[in-house]
């Protein structure tokens, strides 16, 4: 049997314009495929969704119940980046161990970890 593996993340949107527009200027990169429902990028081996549950009539409780968690080689480039979108720092930028972050919410309330080895 193999072992489990991750191999998506869906994230819950409440605006899937809004959401896909801060993910493509987050990541640089246009979204893969986007419909009213769910908009997807591909990565290498891994699948990131943005998937609006009203379309589906799904109700979702809001929170802090997940962190996305982004590796990068230019944290301070990621910060400065975040900063002049107005985005609100819920972490300030630390090193713990091997690593320095900070984590924001992004445009749907979502809050995500940018993080670089160093």
């Amino acid at each position: 049997m193999s072992k489990p593996q991750i191999k998506a993340f869906y994230l819950c949107v409440k605006n899937m314009d809004r959401a896909v527009g801060f993910y493509e200027w987050l990541f640089a990169r246009p979204v893969d495929k986007k419909d009213e429902r769910m908009s997807l990028f591909e990565f290498e081996n891994f699948s990131f969704l943005l998937f609006d549950p009203k379309k589906d009539q799904e109700k979702v409780v809001w929170g802090n119940n997940a962190i996305i968690n982004i590796q990068v080689e230019d944290l301070e480039k990621y910060l400065k980046k975040i900063k002049q979108k107005k985005l609100k720092i819920v972490l300030p930028k630390q090193k713990i161990n091997q690593y320095s972050l900070f984590q924001f919410k992004d445009t749907e309330g979502n809050v995500v970890e940018v993080y670089e080895v160093v």
